[in-house]
């Protein structure tokens, strides 16, 4: 029995140790008393960490495993310009009126936490998402509390929204339709601001032979109207490649599907942007697919107008790859060199309607393509 009790002593010896040893990043001093950049604040690292782990967490080099604790002044402003990510809670308290922000300037960025941000007890932050490319996920629970508010062009999204003392909203409102759940202890901001007009359960990709096959799911919608599919070589510059339309309001399973016809060889990261009838915008996670098909090249529209021709490219190209036009007798129409994967090519003198031909050249690689003027 003795020697029982002396083996659960030490179970509970280790247990106390591995919670106690929870690797913390700290503002140091813990309360940040000027403007700062979130990369630029002083860390005490404690529980395993180290301080350049903290500060390679702050400039968005590396996701953290821990917690980060930081306070705010009254009235002081701390922004991150990088994305985050923190794998554990961000213990934010913050005195009246005190701010963190989120602002890429223009290139997207978000704070992703996977456990809670904020402070239950004392968290009068305000929290801004200034653009539409920014955003703050939290997986846990986001607090609000004494008086906190919202602002921002972006999207607050996560699990569960706790706000309560006169918690206040911008126009526009960055945590309309953010959040699963939202507790405000009998008013009414849970009522006009968190509501989640979707709610998304899958976002997978899946390479076939010269496509990407794109599959999502929805357990509920909630005045939703549409999805816009966005695709990026790097994770950082999006464009849309397509749009699929919601159900509208329901709280049955939708299943979704688009097809990239063009994917770039490599890796392609994609994102679903939900747009609600109101016109308010959410971005969810973003996820990567490798392809390694054949090179392809296409122009669009078909038929054009004449003036110009766009195309497109799967891969990158080098400084010898350039495009050629023919007319139906085989006559060169001029030629122009391509840098970007994706373009437009426009001809000094329109062309007149008819069949015209449009051939790449690259290295190891030459298409023709068929397409008419009108």
């Amino acid at each position: 029995m003795n020697r029982l009790l002396a083996l659960l002593f030490v179970w509970y010896l280790v247990g106390t140790f591995e919670v106690l040893a929870q690797k913390t990043c700290t503002s140091n001093p813990l309360t940040i008393s000027s403007d700062i950049d979130f990369g630029s604040i002083v860390w005490t690292a404690t529980g395993g960490a180290t301080v350049a782990e903290c500060n390679d967490m702050a400039d968005g080099l590396i996701p953290f495993t821990g917690n980060v604790r930081v306070d705010v002044a009254n009235s002081i402003r701390v922004t991150i310009t990088n994305s985050v990510n923190i794998d554990g809670n961000f213990i934010l308290t913050s005195g009246p009126a005190g701010v963190l922000r989120v602002s890429g300037g223009g290139t997207p960025v978000t704070l992703h936490v996977t456990g809670d941000l904020g402070s239950a007890t004392n968290n009068g932050v305000k929290y801004v998402v200034l653009l539409a490319t920014d955003a703050i996920i939290v997986d846990g629970t986001l607090y609000g509390k004494n008086n906190n508010a919202f602002s921002g062009s972006g999207s607050i999204s996560g699990g569960t929204l706790d706000v309560k003392n006169g918690s206040t909203c911008s126009s526009p409102c960055p945590v309309t339709g953010g959040f699963t759940n939202c507790f405000d202890n009998g008013g009414t901001f849970c009522t006009d601001y968190g509501v989640l007009p979707v709610t998304l359960m899958s976002f997978s990709g899946r390479a076939e032979k010269n496509s990407i096959l794109l599959n999502w799911a929805t357990s509920s919608e909630l005045n939703f109207d549409f999805f816009e599919v966005e695709r990026s070589p790097n994770g950082k510059d999006f464009i849309s490649i397509g749009k699929v339309n919601g159900h509208g309001t329901s709280n049955l399973r939708h299943d979704y599907e688009l097809k990239d016809q063009l994917p770039l060889i490599g890796w392609n990261y994609y994102r679903l942007k939900s747009v609600d009838f109101d016109g308010y915008t959410e971005y969810f996670n973003v996820i990567a697919v490798d392809f390694s098909g054949d090179k392809m090249f296409s122009v669009y529209p078909n038929p054009s107008d004449g003036g110009t021709v766009g195309y497109l490219l799967n891969f990158s190209p080098d400084e010898n790859t350039f495009i050629e036009v023919y007319n139906s007798l085989g006559i060169n129409l001029g030629f122009s060199a391509l840098s970007q994967t994706q373009g437009i090519i426009s001809f000094t003198n329109p062309l007149n309607s008819g069949l015209y031909y449009a051939r790449i050249n690259a290295k190891n690689f030459t298409k023709v393509e068929k397409f008419i003027v009108r």
